[in-house]
């Protein structure tokens, strides 16, 4: 099948959709890909594309300010472009705002598109429940237990062939040009003699969830004395302020920031010992390179969604309560996050790992920081370890249940699943339990969901047998008071979006609006005893 795959999002999130093209490629598919003009660059970094084509998103934008029917006839004629110069005969967008979900409806497609789309009356549309959910949790920090790019594949129904980050690497001539490149500047900074280079990527997409320049620059400064490292300073002209500041904090090493372009980035990336790096673009390339990295995951940042898709990567989160922060708060605690980790911890874990090619789990660390390695689990799902001792605490063990539940939950609800999916393996450490406020107020949650469930699915049976409006206005209330208990739920707000995009495609099929109330009570009903919870 020709199957013409959307993603108009930044740049990690385009890198992590190799998976996706990866598995499509595997089960027989060509595969096109749509991106914005400005990430163009990054598709000469995939592998398995028969077509690219970018998107020139900010014309379009202005096309549609001057006028909305000039910017919807320039968006109709890219898409007959697209038509001529690849036929697609399936979509799949992976993008869930509305420039995109109305793109997957201009290209053609047998049915309906994949993954984010529109209805026949312009209203929003996912083509799975792993699309209603994954676009849930990208807005609520605690119930976000998948990685991305599981998501990603699970959307494109590739779950079956085996999981696949691996983008294309430099060929020697770029790592010999990268080499060279990088000799020739270490010995103009006069740095005659380098045992190696470390990449450092200073910014990230928000200045909340940046590690300090004068962290890093301390960082530099352990390097250089104690491995011999000179530091590569990576990123994007916009930022090179954040280089000088760098500097000017006394960090040694090379300014590279506005000098790479992706695939010269790339090359270099391969020719460093490892990375240290914020939650970015940056981060997902070198996991795709198989290049050694530590990221910090601050503020809304962490790593069990938007982590590194590589097994044996290091992930830092500060050692606060309050971390991950939902997005659109204030920080009531002036950014603490940003300067609870030292550059002496972060050393403390990057240094072993020059040493012996393994990460070691280290007291200057860990008394600051979660600590996490990144792993895959038996079902072939990234999961974390703690190397910290956090596989005890609350959120550890609420994030192991979510994702069995969830798990499970979203492939019984898939359209063409008939039976009950197996467990998959995301243990919860014998040893853990939840403390008792938190197993209290789920097990409240789960209680009285579980008796407005029994009392909508009987009034809707009725319905089916006698409709009338006092029944059905009856059974709408049943609906929208369990609808309001899961999105005001601090454990269950995915619930809240599912539960009303399930209604609203189920809408006038009795048999499929009852076996969703049937799954989920089921579901939920296995999850109340799964509940471990401290005495």
């Amino acid at each position: 099948m020709r199957r013409y795959v959307i993603n108009l999002t930044r740049l990690g999130d385009l890198l992590q959709t190799q998976p996706v093209i990866q598995g499509l490629v595997d089960q027989g598919d060509q595969v096109a890909r749509g991106c914005l003009v400005n990430f163009a660059g990054a598709a000469g970094l995939l592998r398995g594309l028969e077509h690219v084509a970018a998107l020139p998103g900010a014309s379009l934008l202005a096309a549609l300010d001057r006028d909305w029917r000039s910017g919807a006839a320039a968006l109709e004629q890219w898409a007959e472009a697209q038509r001529r110069a690849f036929a697609p005969e399936a979509v799949l967008n992976l993008t869930p705002s509305l420039p995109a979900r109305l793109l997957s409806r201009l290209l053609p497609d047998r049915g309906q598109p994949g993954g984010f789309s529109l209805d026949e009356h312009g209203f929003g549309r996912d083509g799975s429940p792993w699309a209603t959910y994954m676009q849930a949790v990208s807005t609520s920090r605690g119930c976000s237990p998948f990685n991305l790019v599981d998501g990603f594949r699970r959307m494109a129904g590739v779950e079956r062939t085996p999981p696949s980050y691996a983008l294309r690497r430099p060929g020697e001539a770029e790592r010999a040009r990268a080499r060279a490149t990088l000799l020739t500047a270490a010995r103009a900074a006069g740095e005659n003699d380098p045992a190696g280079f470390a990449a450092f990527q200073l910014g990230a997409s928000n200045d909340a969830r940046r590690w300090p320049t004068a962290s890093f620059a301390a960082l530099g400064r352990i390097l250089r004395e104690r491995a011999g490292l000179v530091p590569v300073l990576t990123g994007s002209a916009g930022e090179s302020p954040l280089a000088r500041r760098y500097f000017a904090h006394g960090g040694p090493g090379l300014d590279f920031t506005g000098r790479t372009d992706l695939p010269e980035l790339a090359a270099l990336l391969t020719e460093t010992r490892l990375l240290v790096t914020n939650d970015t673009g940056t981060m997902h390339l070198a996991a795709g390179l198989g290049v050694p990295l530590l990221a910090l995951f601050l503020a809304t940042a962490q790593p069990w969604d938007t982590g590194p898709y590589a097994e044996a990567q290091c992930c830092l989160e500060p050692r606060l309560d309050c971390h991950p922060c939902a997005f659109g708060v204030a920080c009531p605690h002036d950014r603490a996050c940003r300067f609870s980790i030292t550059a002496e911890a972060v050393a403390a874990l990057v240094l072993p790992r020059l040493a012996s090619g393994r990460w070691h789990p280290d007291p200057a660390a860990t008394a600051q920081a979660r600590v996490w390695l990144t792993r895959r689990d038996e079902s072939g799902f990234l999961d974390l370890t703690s190397l910290s001792g956090d596989e005890t605490a609350d959120r550890t063990v609420w994030v192991r249940l979510q994702r069995r539940f969830y798990r499970r939950l979203l492939d019984a609800l898939a359209p063409s699943s008939s039976t009950r999916p197996a467990d998959s393996a995301h243990p919860v450490a014998a040893e853990a339990a939840l403390s008792v406020g938190r197993a209290d107020r789920i097990l409240a949650a789960l209680d009285g969901a579980d008796g407005l469930l029994h009392l909508a699915r009987e009034q809707g049976r009725l319905l089916t047998v006698r409709p009338d409006g006092r029944g059905r206005q009856a059974f709408l209330a049943t609906c929208e008071r369990l609808g309001t208990l899961f999105s005001s739920s601090p454990d269950f707000v995915p619930l809240g979006l599912l539960w009303r995009s399930m209604l609203q495609d189920a809408a006038g099929d009795w048999t499929e609006m009852l076996r969703f109330f049937d799954v989920l009570r089921a579901e939920l009903r296995g999850l109340a005893t799964q509940i471990p919870r401290n005495s």
